[in-house]
């Protein structure tokens, strides 16, 4: 896999991240205004996106110290830290994670957009539609990448993406009968 792949793969985790957390955020505020909806769904976006650049830096910076460990043990330095190798692999933890978070932020628009145009009654299926076309969408970008089948991934990110809404709406009827009323 060369490094526009595993840019394009942070991306797609990303955007799925973001879509599917913040679907959640939305199905369960059903019942509120739509600028209560919207606020918590762009606020929510925007604090898993932080929160994705920073733990994807922490995941990667870790994986690329255990390669640079790994060439400096069989090599017998000290420190690689000065090399190519580590500068190139830093770049690309740089912009991998980035393309995560970035990627997190764009997702989380997805289900919040419908709340701008339509009523709320409406907007919550809507944006269970448009988190399984991009489920769809992102399926066959990941099955390409990973050479499988672009159909099949595309329809099991698109059948993920309306089970967690599915399940989402669950939780959400469950906690909203269960609990107390103010």
């Amino acid at each position: 896999m060369d490094f526009k792949d595993l840019e394009l793969s942070a991306a797609s985790r990303g955007l799925m991240d973001g879509t599917l957390s913040t679907l959640g955020v939305v199905i369960g505020a059903q019942g509120a205004a739509p600028e209560i909806i919207i606020a918590a769904g762009i606020s929510g976006g925007i604090a898993n996106s932080f929160s994705n650049i920073f733990a994807a830096f922490t995941a990667y910076e870790t994986e690329l110290m255990m390669e640079v460990n790994s060439i400096k043990n069989s090599m017998l330095r000290k420190d690689m830290q000065d090399t190519e190798v580590y500068e190139q692999g830093k770049r690309e933890v740089n912009k991998q994670s980035l393309a995560d978070g970035l990627a997190t932020a764009f997702g989380a628009l997805v289900p919040v957009l419908p709340y701008f145009f339509f009523p709320s009654r409406h907007s919550v299926f809507i944006a269970v539609g448009l988190t399984a076309v991009l489920g769809l969408l992102v399926g066959v970008v990941m099955g390409s990448i990973s050479k499988r089948s672009l159909i099949g991934m595309g329809i099991k990110m698109a059948v993920f993406a309306v089970l967690v809404g599915i399940i989402s709406a669950i939780v959400q009827l469950g906690l909203s009968s269960a609990l107390p009323k103010s």
